[in-house]
């Protein structure tokens, strides 16, 4: 392996699924984001509660908790909305994958891996770096995977007759791997800043128009 750009040809259906799969993380993100500050259940609940007995109206905490959660409820349908777009977008990137690029991500940088043992010194910099964000990408793969799984076990734990003991262990990891997500979305943006500033000016356009269309890219 001698070059380590991270320009080449992008296909169309590449380009579409990478845009819709953005779309959709950041819109759980943003879901999560809210429930956890702004249609938090338990500080809309006591807000709830303060105001209306300060207006001298008498509520129950268990009220003003279902008031809240009736709040968030909307927003919450669109993260399983979400979840289930995520879904149907890694099927697709599969056979993407299987039927255009005709190449596994975890293959890809296990290769790259592998290779190091052969790159000059010189360019083992550049080969490390290489493999690192290859690396990343196929555990992405794995965490989306991981997150479709574990979000429709949540979503049909009924149907699927899981107990509330099942399913707890799950759903911490499911709520835990957010941050995997978060450190990667910050760290593609990142890593793409830099890029552009050296070696692989074009990554973003690429990505929009496809790029240069070589034979053997």
């Amino acid at each position: 392996m001698t070059r380590y750009s991270f320009r080449k040809y992008q296909p169309l259906s590449l380009r579409l699924w990478h845009w819709l799969n953005a779309l959709a993380i950041l819109g759980l993100l943003a879901t999560v984001l809210l429930r956890k500050t702004f249609l938090s259940w338990r500080s809309n609940a006591a807000l709830i509660e303060a105001k209306l007995q300060a207006a001298g109206t008498a509520i129950t905490s268990e009220v003003a908790k279902d008031i809240a959660v009736s709040i968030r409820n909307p927003m919450w349908d669109w993260h399983v909305y979400l979840g289930f777009t995520l879904g149907a977008l890694l099927v697709i990137r599969v056979l993407v994958g299987l039927l255009v690029i005709k190449k596994c991500p975890a293959t890809h940088a296990a290769q790259s891996a592998w290779h190091l043992k052969n790159v000059p010194q010189e360019k083992r910099g550049q080969a490390l770096h290489y493999t690192f964000v290859k690396t990343g990408y196929a555990l992405f793969y794995l965490a989306t995977l991981f997150m479709v799984i574990s979000g429709l076990l949540m979503q049909f734990k009924t149907e699927l007759g899981l107990s509330k003991e099942a399913i707890g262990p799950i759903k911490e990891i499911h709520e835990l791997m957010m941050w995997f997500f978060v450190v990667f979305v910050v760290g593609h943006l990142l890593g793409v800043v830099v890029a552009e500033n050296r070696g692989d000016r074009g990554l973003v356009s690429d990505m929009i128009h496809g790029g240069e269309n070589e034979k053997g890219s």
